[in-house]
């Protein structure tokens, strides 16, 4: 009898390996609908505040630093990496605390705080303050942890082929609606003469973007206080346990669904979360931060010269968009990665999550190849035609860009699967937001840095920054590779 115990307890374990998942295939679990809309409206905010700036990021530093041309890289990477730098310092905090008082009150905290530093920032004028309120605004959206883990909660094996990239659909909808925000409303008094004539909004010509992002932001922190519901396990649990009477109507989550001992105090079993010394001596998990961080910096890299590259003269290897005309650009590249994440629970079905994800890391180094094609498409431009063909080569740039970013919503699928225990998800959720803030604290500063030397010096005739971002997208492959150690998917 122990005997034949044993083999079912082995068989049990075997069935509920990452390995195994793809070939067993069970049936979806529903998802939780109401509590999923409410998680990825708040997580709207995240991608809505930090690319709202994009557009006109670069002419207000270049105003404020009295830089010009490819010359404003070297400030306007200082910029970006202050929001990745305070990311950096905080996201551990922010997952652990997350663990230990529960997801909700981290992501109210986030929002509220998320709200007051962009106003600050719209009213920024030197650059100090510019950089100090990107700073504070990173500190808050260090609480992205706990917007993963509930995710994680909500979802289980079964179903998360389907939760997670629709999350990170809504991150590309932040993406588009972003930008769209900066470039539409920057500078309201000229592009809007008629109806903003107050001096206030030619003192401060960017509030108007940070105003709408604000406004976006306080809905969803009314939701968040309103209708989202606790999911950490134990917290959870302490909740219920309040009212006994209301336990047959509360709404099953992933935790119980994962559940296949039948013992429902399996799913409380350690409800400590794991030390974080604990989950790095795990090799897998250390694959996936490290594949986290790869990803941050490749993904950070472009976001960074794209728009800066949008941004410069022609004679300095840029396209010499205006404002408007990177916002655009921009929101373009958010629809496009809109429509390839609709992709995602097909493509991750039929071809495995680990396969997909390596597709996607190697996709990065065509994508910067290829951004070397969009200077010598400019010189050449003539008339409407030329323009035509020039945003033709913009926009199949940004659609390899977003073929890299998808593999974003597979390292939350990553991270999940081979966190060890529930109560851990947060802490693995913040290693892994840790290593990619990690990896995005350098990644605007080195590339802004490489386009400036490479522009002003015309080092490999303007090119050399494609070379070394080539190279560095080929290096950063490895990790994504050596997962195969630990996944047959």
């Amino acid at each position: 009898m122990s005997d034949e115990r044993e083999s079912l307890l082995a068989a049990e374990h075997r069935a509920d390996s990452p390995r195994s998942r793809r070939r067993a295939r069970p049936r979806p679990n529903p998802l939780p609908k109401v509590q999923l809309a409410v998680v990825y409206a708040i997580k709207l905010v995240v991608p809505i505040a930090s690319t709202q700036a994009m557009p006109y990021m670069n002419v207000l530093v270049s105003e404020l630093a009295a830089s010009s041309g490819a010359e404003t890289g070297y400030y306007s990477g200082l910029v970006g990496s202050a929001s990745s730098t305070a990311h950096l310092l905080t996201i551990y905090m922010w997952g652990r605390l997350s663990d230990k008082y529960g997801r909700k009150p981290v992501i109210i905290i986030g929002t509220v705080w998320t709200i007051l530093f962009t106003l600050l920032f719209g009213v920024s004028r030197t650059l100090s303050a510019v950089i100090l309120t990107r700073f504070l605004t990173g500190i808050f959206s260090g609480t992205t942890g706990a917007i993963h883990s509930v995710v994680g909660e909500l979802a289980d094996s079964t179903n998360e082929s389907v939760a997670f990239p629709l999350y990170d659909i809504v991150s590309a909808v932040g993406f588009a609606v972003g930008p769209l925000i900066g470039g539409t409303f920057a500078n309201p008094a000229e592009q809007f003469p008629g109806r903003f004539t107050s001096p206030f909004w030619r003192a401060y010509p960017y509030f108007l973007p940070c105003l709408v992002t604000s406004l976006i932001a306080l809905a969803a922190l009314i939701l968040a206080i309103f209708v989202l519901d606790e999911t950490h396990p134990v917290k959870r649990r302490k909740l219920i346990s309040v009212d006994v009477d209301s336990l047959d109507h509360e709404e099953p989550i992933s935790t119980h669904r994962h559940n296949t001992s039948g013992d429902e105090d399996d799913v409380y079993a350690s409800s400590q979360p794991l030390s974080i010394k604990s989950l790095l001596s795990i090799p897998v998990i250390q694959m996936v931060c490290a594949s986290s961080g790869a990803l941050s910096f490749v993904a950070g890299c472009f976001n960074t010269v794209f728009v800066l590259q949008a941004y410069s003269p022609i004679n300095h290897g840029g396209l010499a968009l205006s404002p408007p005309e990177i916002g655009r650009a921009l929101g373009i590249m958010g629809t496009v990665s809109i429509f390839l994440k609709l992709l995602m629970p097909p493509l991750l079905r039929r071809f495995g999550v680990l396969t997909v994800f390596r597709w996607c890391m190697r996709s990065w180094l065509v994508t910067f190849a290829s951004m070397s094609l969009l200077s010598v498409v400019a010189k050449q431009v003539e008339g409407a035609g030329g323009k035509a063909v020039e945003w033709t080569a913009i926009s199949f740039v940004l659609f390899l860009s977003r073929i890299g970013c998808m593999a974003f919503s597979i390292i939350m699928i990553l991270t999940k699967d081979h966190t060890p225990g529930t109560s851990s998800l947060g802490t693995s959720n913040g290693m892994a937001e840790f290593a990619q803030s990690l990896m995005g604290v350098f990644s605007p500063t080195i590339v802004s840095s490489l386009f400036a030397f490479s522009a002003t010096h015309n080092v490999l005739g303007g090119q050399f920054w494609v070379v070394v971002l080539v190279l560095l997208s080929v290096l950063f492959t490895v990790p994504a590779e050596r997962l195969r150690k630990y996944r047959d998917d």
